[in-house]
């Protein structure tokens, strides 16, 4: 009986060196993941709470941290967060070379994107907005007629630099005069200033600024668009297909908050 199993096993050798010469191998794409034992994923290098900040405690936490930890959980590997993109535009850089395994980090699906990596489906989606300095608005605008003023938008408009929202604005609002920052942070700090008139950016910064600023509702108005929304996704490498595809299995699997949840489960933390 010993004797069968082993000329069995050493007939099944040749088939098994042949599929993995051919690429078919268990696990296709995802092999080197396993073998080496951790998940790379890539986030931007400044904080982007509520999706991952340092917590009171000194740990990274968030919501994109909580959801790349439970994917290296199911995959049994160790999670390796990786901080080197500047900006959101050099996640998509760390992906396609292969430096990073995913990009967990409020990353927006866009066209221009697409190009060079493949977007898992969205996990979740946002209404965009422009967040107005109330004061400078008046001059502009009465109450009444904003939404039509916003419509044909001709006024100056804050976005962080190299963000999908630098390519919104070009698309959505070709009328008005785009002023790029280096982080939100500096593009509010500008907006409260008077230098620009609004912000563009979705529903939650927006709300987090809001709920953030003393009296913030005698300082800014915010407007936000049914029909223009923001994709949020996991940014794979375009030849990892079976990567691709457990990480749709994955979060079809996971519970979907909106940006009040996800506010208000972060917000103390």
């Amino acid at each position: 009986m010993k004797f069968m199993r082993i000329l069995v096993a050493l007939l099944m050798l040749p088939l098994t060196q042949l599929a993995v010469a051919q690429g078919s191998a268990p696990y296709g794409d995802m092999s080197q993941i396993l073998s080496k034992g951790e998940l790379r994923v890539a986030i931007t290098a400044v904080d982007q709470p509520p999706f991952y900040f340092m917590g009171k405690d000194g740990k990274l936490t968030g919501y994109d941290i909580d959801l790349a930890s439970k994917m290296a959980e199911e995959l049994g590997v160790k999670l390796v967060i990786t901080r080197d993109a500047p900006a959101f535009n050099d996640l998509v850089t760390l992906v396609s070379s292969g430096k990073a395994d995913l990009a967990v980090s409020k990353l927006s699906r866009t066209l221009s994107r697409s190009r060079l990596i493949k977007f898992s489906t969205p996990y979740m989606t946002f209404k965009q907005g422009i967040l107005f300095n109330r004061l400078q608005l008046a001059k502009v605008a009465s109450e009444g007629e904003v939404h039509k003023f916003v419509r044909d938008y001709k006024g100056t408009l804050g976005v962080i630099a190299n963000s999908s929202y630098a390519n919104y604005a070009k698309d959505n609002f070709p009328g008005a005069t785009i002023k790029e920052y280096p982080s939100w942070d500096a593009a509010v700090q500008a907006l409260t200033n008077g230098e620009v008139l609004s912000l563009y950016r979705d529903e939650l910064e927006i709300k987090r600024v809001i709920e953030s600023t003393p009296n913030s509702s005698l300082l800014f108005k915010p407007i936000y668009f049914t029909d223009l929304t923001d994709p949020i996704a996991v940014a794979v490498k375009t030849e990892n297909t079976q990567l691709l595809f457990w990480v749709n299995v994955f979060l079809e699997n996971q519970p979907k908050m909106t940006a009040d949840e996800v506010l208000r489960k972060y917000s103390g933390l």
